[in-house]
Formats: C-alpha cells, structure tokens, sequence
C-alpha cells in the first residue's frame, strides 16, 4: 500500500520535520506546529493559526507510564522525546497529524501517540485516548485497504514465555474515523505465527501498512 506524504514527499524522507514546521491546512491557512519539551514536563505539540493564536495545544504521552515525564541525560539529551508525521486526511478538504513520544529504556522504547487534524476548516483531536506501542511494534494512519476506509492501525508484540529478543506473535488493532472524526475501534487481529519482525506478522493477517514509527526523522530507537 502506497502512501503520499503531504508536500509530495516519499516515505523515504517523511514529510514531518522533528521538531517545528508550516503546513497549509485546508479552510485554516498557514499552520505553525511545534514540539514543546520542558523538564519535569510531559511532551505535546502546539499548533498556531496565520496571526499566531494558538489553535491547539495537546499533550502527545504519559498516560501509560511516568516514565514519559521530560528528564536530561548526563550527555544533555532529553528523554523522552517527541516528532510527529503530517499526513493526508480522509478527503481532500482534510489534514492528519501523528504526534509520538518516544521513551528509551535500557533495551526497549516505549512509544505514545496522538492523531489530531482539520477537516472542512475544523480542528481536533481524533484520538479520544492516548495510543501505546513499543520499537518492535508499529502505527499506521491512511487507507487501511481492504475496503475498510481512512483509518488507524496500530500494532506490537505479545510476549509470552519467549525471552524478550526471541520472535513473539503479534497483535493488530484497527480503528477507524467516524463522523465526529473520531477513532474508533473496529477490530482485533492476532498472529498464529512467531516473528522477529513486525512487517512479516503483518504479512500474514495480509496487511500492508508502512510503520511510520520507523519514518519520522529522529523518534526511531
């Protein structure tokens, strides 16, 4: 399944910048987005109209674990962190936006999202909650194929008895945006397999998303 990046840009290079960026939204105008990353404080993302009101401010992680509050390393660095994707909307008057915090632990990161967008000139949030995932798991945000519709996917990992670096099953969500352009969950699917990689788990229940966890400059552990 092929995506088109706002901006005409590949998967390859995604269109998102890490850390600020303009993007037009349609029946809004020129939008600001930026990340916001205070010490002691959880990730979120702000955007502001063309006379640089703000037009939403939305907190991206730390409804799964603490361990998503803003701390600095020795080195400087800040943990966690925070990127975002912009993309298309379910219809040509649409924008969506995935924002992901990224929290690295000492063999794992732990992954919390948002999606947010316009739709006919409207602005809000499209996730009633905060989405989870992990680095060997995934997110996806577009067609879902299928003729299931614009929608979201989001996978990872179930470990069982397996040891944590051993290939695992999967489990898939999906959801899809209603009419209060909302996410809503549609199904649950689960792999009979064990895979060490998320896009061969995917290819057995006959999936195709790209991980865009995987293609936002800078989130990736």
């Amino acid at each position: 399944m092929a995506l088109s990046l706002v901006a005409g840009v590949s998967l390859g290079a995604v269109a998102a910048r890490a850390e600020h960026s303009t993007v037009d939204f349609p029946g809004i105008g020129q939008v600001t987005l930026r990340t916001i990353k205070a010490l002691g404080a959880l990730p979120s993302v702000a955007l502001a109209g063309p006379d640089g009101k703000v037009l939403l401010n939305a907190t991206v992680g730390g409804t799964q674990s603490e361990y998503f509050r803003i701390s600095k390393g020795p080195d400087g660095t800040l943990n966690p962190t925070v990127h975002y994707a912009v993309l298309p909307g379910p219809n040509v008057d649409s924008r969506a936006v995935l924002a992901v915090a990224a929290a690295m632990g000492g063999s794992d990161c732990a992954y919390e999202a948002i999606v947010f967008g316009s739709d006919h000139g409207k602005l809000s949030l499209w996730t009633p909650k905060t989405i989870d995932t992990m680095a060997e798991g995934g997110i996806y945000v577009g067609d879902l194929g299928g003729r299931r519709g614009y929608g979201m996917a989001v996978w990872n990992f179930i470990w069982g008895d397996e040891a944590h670096v051993a290939p695992h099953r999967y489990r898939v969500s999906l959801y899809k945006l209603n009419s209060r352009m909302e996410f809503y969950h549609t199904a649950t699917l689960t792999t009979h397999g064990h895979y060490a990689d998320d896009m061969a788990a995917l290819k057995e229940l006959k999936l195709d998303f790209p991980n865009l966890t995987t293609s936002i400059p800078k989130l990736s552990c």
